[in-house]
């Protein structure tokens, strides 16, 4: 377990209303209300939802004045459900070598237009080869304490899919699951939340995708840390 960095400013909330797709109206510790902007555009059934524990950081913008980042599971655990930390989590790992699965490779670009995708990283070997890596929130908790995608359906995600698989033919390509559950133990995708995604996805591994998975944690004290570099993936 290594700790990526720590975030200042945490705001535990008690969750009023998801809004729409990007807002929800939570209430600060002080009774205070706010309209929080949310980046998942994922369901999060079992996570956002009246009465439920949310964590915020402050955002200045002319409509939210927090960002919801994560929240409480059923057992009291923290869900990091927010894309960007993610990312940004990740990213901090590989610059650190912590991933060794990238070792001789390096972010060398962040979204990056490939055919009618936007990927989320080009990657660099020591020798010059260039791959592609694409990241995917996988924060639910799916059957026997698999972290899970998609919680619906994604047209984006079985875009990027195809995408990651044609490139496959040709360089490195890597589809990247986060796990972000505390609870998870592995990653597998989600047939209940995207049958089309789930049916795909062990098909593009045979044809050469690399699927992998990490678990990333936040803890209630602001630290970020990486608790597995490496999670089993069950694609069947």
């Amino acid at each position: 377990m290594s700790t990526l960095y720590r975030h200042d400013g945490l705001l535990e909330c008690e969750v009023i209303k998801r809004r729409n797709r990007f807002a929800v109206s939570v209430r600060d510790l002080q009774g205070g209300e706010h309209l929080a902007h949310l980046t998942n555009s994922g369901r999060l059934l079992d996570l956002i939802y009246p009465g439920n524990t949310c964590i915020c950081v402050p955002r200045v913008s002319a409509r939210t004045t927090l960002r919801l980042i994560a929240a409480v599971s059923e057992r009291g655990g923290v869900v990091l459900i927010d894309p960007a930390e993610q990312s940004r989590a990740f990213e901090e790992a590989a610059a650190r070598g912590l991933i060794p699965w990238l070792d001789g490779w390096r972010i060398r670009r962040r979204e990056v237009t490939v055919g009618e995708s936007r990927i989320d990283f080009e990657i660099e070997s020591v020798s010059g080869d260039t791959g592609f890596l694409e990241v995917k929130s996988a924060a639910m908790l799916g059957p026997g304490g698999a972290g899970s995608f998609p919680d619906c359906p994604t047209v984006r995600g079985q875009k990027h899919l195809a995408t990651m698989r044609r490139l496959a033919a040709g360089c490195r390509s890597v589809l990247l699951f986060i796990v972000t559950h505390p609870e998870a133990e592995s990653f597998a995708p989600s047939p209940s939340g995207d049958p089309v995604f789930a049916r795909d996805l062990a098909p593009a591994a045979g044809d050469g995708l690399e699927v992998r998975a990490i678990k990333v944690c936040l803890e209630r004290t602001g630290r970020m840390v990486l608790e597995r570099p490496s999670l089993p993936c069950s694609l069947s």
